[in-house]
């Protein structure tokens, strides 16, 4: 349960992992809580491979799905099939959001094959939200200090040559968000931001990512960052492990988080419990802290 008393990636082959095996088994109780829910602006995340064999469920929860393509699956992924899912969901008004492949992608990578790579499959991943009728593409900056050396400014040269070519193939009603993964403080996203500040690229703010990765307080990603807000990942950790606990069983600060989200326009908001035991409870959790 959210904790009142709260002053409420990562290991990415763990975390691909944990995102296939997504837990399905929902309960009347998780039925019961969402019933005056808005379908409109909360998501749980799905596998593409697990969406159309958990219609009902995700049906009978009354919540949006965000859709996670993996890499690998993008190199024969059927178009008419996606749009016939899209097709489907919109008719029983479901509304998804994607989540762009990241393993071995560096949008502000220096080797320029590997842009080359990242850069068509977050093109690719563009036109399957576009198939799906999505609102929005959650996709990861892919910064660290280590891998770069600190060296901010050869990760920007890289993200604005990629995000240059991805942006032009991107409908004006689907916004492309980057979330917040390695980063220790918000300086990078901000100047990719700056460098952006006309064009349809928005941020993703991830709780648990930030609990375990970042170095200044909350405030000094909310406010600058705050017009730029389109989508939260909400899960906690006790910032150690990315361990994508409902919302008040970890350290992350949401009193001071819901606070700040009562000032926003309306935003999306997704869950990515991992786990089948955590789905209720993420769920429960987070009517209770956005009620």
């Amino acid at each position: 349960m959210y904790r009142p008393s709260c002053i409420v990636h990562r290991a990415t082959k763990h975390y691909v992992t944990l995102r296939i095996n997504f837990p399905v088994a929902l309960s009347l109780l998780t039925l019961y809580i969402f019933t005056s829910m808005s379908t409109s602006e909360l998501f749980i995340n799905v596998p593409y491979r697990m969406v159309e064999k958990n219609i009902k469920r995700i049906l009978l929860i009354r919540m949006g799905i965000e859709i996670y393509f993996e890499n690998n699956l993008l190199d024969h992924i059927s178009m008419d099939e996606v749009r016939e899912l899209g097709k489907k969901l919109e008719a029983l008004n479901i509304a998804c959001t994607v989540h762009a492949p990241f393993m071995d992608l560096s949008p502000g990578g220096y080797d320029r094959q590997v842009r080359h790579i990242t850069r068509e499959k977050l093109k690719k991943t563009v036109q399957l939200a576009e198939a799906l009728n999505a609102r929005g593409v959650v996709c990861h900056p892919s910064y660290d200090k280590w891998r770069f050396d600190g060296n901010e400014t050869l990760w920007l040269e890289g993200s604005i040559d990629t995000w240059t070519e991805v942006l032009k193939e991107v409908p004006e009603h689907i916004p492309v968000m980057v979330e917040n993964i390695f980063e220790e403080k918000p300086d990078t996203l901000i100047a990719l931001f700056d460098y952006f500040h006309d064009k349809n690229l928005w941020f993703c703010f991830d709780t648990g990512h930030c609990n375990l990765f970042s170095t200044v307080p909350l405030d000094a990603w909310l406010l600058p960052l705050e017009k730029k807000i389109r989508e939260m990942h909400l899960h906690d950790n006790h910032g150690t492990v990315d361990e994508h606990l409902p919302i008040g069983m970890g350290t992350f600060p949401f009193r001071e988080l819901k606070s700040f989200i009562k000032k926003l326009h309306p935003i999306m908001f997704t869950i990515e419990p991992h786990g089948e035991p955590r789905v209720e409870e993420s769920i429960k959790n987070l009517k209770e802290f956005l009620s």
